[in-house]
């Protein structure tokens, strides 16, 4: 936003090595577009099992047109093979199945710059080969918008857009504002507006207090504010803000860093228009969040410009590390010790011109599909809540999900992988354990940035622990046997160990597909052949997976 830089000739990389970070020196991935890259997001937009890089470009520097990077077999293109039909100044971007039709779709902001460009949300539909090229949807009314997110905050099962409003540089006065899906189609006019009309540029949902509805966060200039919800009633006033210490805030993002239950904010405070910088993580006690922060990092010196923050449990031991970036500035990883962060960074990479790099946004995800843990996890119903949140964040794949035994369409449900959090349609109804969600979360991801400097790409770096390694402090591993394998009749899956609990076993196609999910007895599961919908499988390789052990190839015959 309203960066200028200075390219030199050289361009090496820099890393100070850190053992407890597993990230390698350099990245492994870098896309070849000239693009302002701003937000990043991971999906499977083409169906075939693995995440493809979705991001937003243009900033406030020059039209510019979307993009996706499509992922094949866990490798990524380096030039975006999808581009959207309209170029503009675009902002951040989220992804979300907004017509719940069970595929992700791609909701951008519009930044513009000045008083260029249309200044109009928008949505591009999935259609099932990939997302149209045209925006499907566009706001009716024209805001300067960084930064956009996708949330449930009336709780009737689908994603509603909140964009943040106003150009902190002018600085116009703006209102956050939330446009409403109505069963798959979106009020081209806000549904709700808040009063206070300051410039943000920082937005996000969060059920901050596990009440079962998502509360809305907003950074400012100088402070973070939170409009509470009340069964989907969205106040219009802010009832918690953070000012101490706070700069221009350019991203907000919730992890639960001491594993108690309850998610904790961490803020991205940029000092380019003079304020305080830092990055500042907030505690949460027991739903209410501290206006001081636990945590603070990247405070020393001017010109730090801190611009993003993002959760993601590096190294596997169940406690979340903190990523953040800055414009001209490293990647820096800060290590999470048991719930206690450091303040100073266990890992770093920049390039050796510090102009080459310009951080927007980092997302953690599984882009090889390299170290995916399967899960199976119950709540229980009681007639009245709609919101759940699932053990591990960000997940990558939801599989399916079971009410009382039955499954769950998407059209009853809306979900957000990357926070973690499913909203139903309907209540699910009281029970013990009755609502099952089985998920794939990734146990040791990898860091991808998007990169403002069009002359050097977005990068990705490749998590580096091997596959069925553990590392200290991660969970024991089982180890499975299959037998007969190759096979042509029904194979016998058997854990090392005979276990009184049951295990989810999960079977994937060679291209990531899920195609059938067993249940162990004693620690043993026979497969017959056949998938989930009862056809016989076709003659391949599949995988099969489940918690806790080192994935195991098999060759099917058929029969």
């Amino acid at each position: 936003m309203g960066k200028q830089t200075v390219l030199s000739l050289l361009f090496i990389f820099i890393l100070t090595g850190y053992p407890q970070i597993p990230l390698p020196a350099a990245p492994d991935w870098s896309s070849i577009d000239n693009d302002y890259s701003t937000g990043g997001a991971f999906a499977d937009i083409d169906g075939n099992g693995f995440l493809d890089f979705c991001i937003s470009n243009g900033n406030d520097m020059a039209y510019n047109y979307n993009s996706v990077y499509l992922n094949t077999g866990g490798i990524l293109e380096n030039r975006a093979s999808w581009r959207s039909n309209d170029s503009g100044y675009f902002g951040h971007c989220y992804i979300g199945d907004v017509n719940n039709d069970g595929l992700p779709d791609l909701a951008v902001g519009y930044l513009g710059s000045g008083t260029s460009g249309d200044f109009r949300a928008r949505v591009y539909l999935n259609t099932g080969s990939g997302l149209g090229p045209a925006p499907w949807w566009r706001s009716a009314d024209r805001h300067a918008s960084f930064d956009c997110c996708l949330g449930d905050f009336d709780l009737d099962g689908d994603l509603d857009l909140a964009i943040s409003a106003g150009d902190a540089y002018a600085p116009d006065g703006d209102s956050v504002r939330i446009y409403r899906n109505n069963g798959g189609v979106f009020d081209s006019l806000p549904c709700w507006t808040a009063e206070e009309s300051v410039p943000s540029d920082a937005i996000r949902f969060c059920d901050i207090d596990n009440d079962g509805d998502l509360d809305l966060f907003v950074g400012h200039r100088r402070k973070v504010v939170m409009y509470e919800n009340q069964n989907g009633v969205l106040a219009t006033r802010p009832s918690w803000v953070a000012r101490q210490g706070i700069g221009w805030v350019l991203r907000l993002e919730f992890g639960d860093y001491d594993r108690d239950g309850f998610l904790d904010l961490a803020v991205a405070s940029n000092d380019q228009l003079g304020d305080p910088n830092s990055i500042k993580v907030f505690h949460n006690n027991n739903g209410v969040l501290d206006t001081i922060a636990r945590f603070n990092m990247q405070r020393r010196g001017t010109q730090n410009y801190s611009s993003c923050v993002a959760w993601g449990d590096v190294n596997g031991d169940g406690y979340p590390e903190l990523a953040a970036g800055g414009w001209w500035k490293p990647v820096r990883v800060y290590a999470n010790n048991n719930g206690v962060l450091d303040t100073l960074p266990a890992w770093q990479w920049q390039p050796s011109n510090p102009n080459y790099l310009v951080c927007e946004a980092l997302i953690w995800a599984d882009v090889r599909n390299h170290q995916l843990r399967v899960v199976t996890e119950s709540r229980s119903g009681d007639g009245y809540r709609k919101l759940f949140y699932l053990g591990h964040r960000p997940a990558q794949f939801l599989d399916s999900i079971k009410v009382n035994g039955v499954a769950v369409t998407p059209a009853d449900y809306c979900c957000d992988l990357g926070a973690g959090w499913i909203s139903f349609a309907r209540a699910p109804d009281s029970g013990n354990g009755n609502v099952i969600f089985y998920y794939r979360y990734p146990e040791y991801p990898d860091l991808a940035v998007t990169n403002w400097d069009r002359s050097n790409g977005n990068h990705l770096f490749l998590n580096t622990t091997q596959v069925g390694v553990a590392e200290a402090g991660s969970t024991s591993r089982l180890s499975v046997a299959v037998m007969p394998n190759p096979a042509a009749g029904p194979i016998t899956i058997r854990f090392d160990k005979i276990l009184s609990r049951e295990i989810p076993v999960s079977i994937y196609s060679r291209d990531g597909r899920l195609v059938r999910r067993l249940i162990t007895q004693n620690g043993v599961v026979v497969w017959d052949g056949s998938l989930d919908d009862g056809r016989p499988a076709v003659s391949g390789v599949y995988m099969i997976q489940a918690a806790g052990v080192v994935p195991v190839k098999l060759v099917w015959l058929g029969r």
